[in-house]
């Protein structure tokens, strides 16, 4: 019998630990799965949370993390053929009996592009849709946080940040809003089997973010931008894995997001968390000091 337990794969990362320290709050049973528990204890956002080891690549590991759980946030793994691994833990989870299943997906999801990133997301929402789980679909814009992810080793080194999106526009938002908008959907009534478009306030070009960048640094910060080949090559130069490299190529540089399908801004950050999402210009100031050069 389950007693309202919520199950968070990839509660260790940044929507992931979000959500974990706002269900915490709320004073839900919250269970996460980590590969190392040990490690994962140390970390503040996961204080309360019941902590399970796990590997989400490998679905075989997970069968005592699905005991007794009503609820799930999932966030699919990154490694190549993830598609299959999501499908594994979204038949889990059916097996299981979750009667709510909340899936960090991505904006513009769609089987037709040729990105591996909105192909896998799109199948993943119609696989748990498919199998009678109560869903909410969390499609989310591009991360601020992408930048400490790709860019902070070239932009303390270089004052310089590179990619292949040309003059299009993204309205990014923050993964902390997008955790906070899952514990939302997650403790709250009336979000079953709804799609939710998450953005950030500001549709931003890349040189728009390096201005951004300049201002909350005190030093000029370009951006470069490169043919899709190019920065794939750049990234696999950096020790970015090459299906990886390949498949941020392909997503920012060939398909609907450098025609600017990213730009459109939605209220739905607002509309359920009661308050305007945050700006890039402020995790920037919040965030300079990472970004500085040594």
């Amino acid at each position: 019998m389950s007693d309202g337990r919520i199950l968070v794969i990839g509660g260790t990362g940044a929507t992931g630990s979000e959500a974990v320290r706002h269900l915490v709050q709320r004073s839900l049973p919250v269970r996460v799965v980590s590969r190392d528990p040990s490690r994962a204890v140390e970390n503040p956002a996961l204080r309360g949370a019941e902590l399970v080891a796990g590997d989400s690549s490998r679905p075989e590991t997970l069968a005592e993390a699905f005991r007794d759980v009503e609820k799930l946030y999932l966030v699919p793994p990154t490694h190549p053929g993830w598609d299959e691994t999501q499908s594994a833990m979204i038949d889990m989870a059916a097996a299981a009996g979750v009667r709510h299943a909340a899936k960090l997906s991505v904006f513009g999801a769609d089987p037709a592009e040729p990105s591996l990133i909105l192909r896998f997301h799109h199948r993943g929402e119609q696989e748990i849709q498919r199998r009678g789980i109560g869903f909410t679909h969390i499609r989310a814009n591009s991360f601020f946080q992408n930048v400490l992810l790709l860019d902070a080793p070239a932009i303390k080194a270089q004052s310089a940040f590179y990619s292949c999106v040309g003059d299009a526009r993204f309205a990014k938002v923050d993964a902390r809003d997008i955790g906070e908008v899952v514990a939302t959907v997650l403790s709250e009534p009336g979000h079953e089997n709804r799609t939710y478009e998450l953005t950030g306030p500001d549709p931003l070009t890349y040189d728009d973010i390096a201005a951004e960048l300049s201002r909350a640094l005190g030093r000029e910060i370009r951006y470069v931008d490169m043919p899709p080949d190019d920065y794939a090559a750049l990234l696999i130069s950096v020790g970015v894995p090459q299906w990886l490299a390949e498949e941020f190529a392909t997503l920012y540089g060939r398909g609907k997001q450098r025609a600017g399908a990213s730009a459109r801004v939605t209220s739905t950050v607002e509309d359920l968390l009661g308050r305007p999402p945050r700006s890039f210009a402020d995790w920037a100031r919040e965030h300079a000091d990472v970004l500085r050069a040594a």
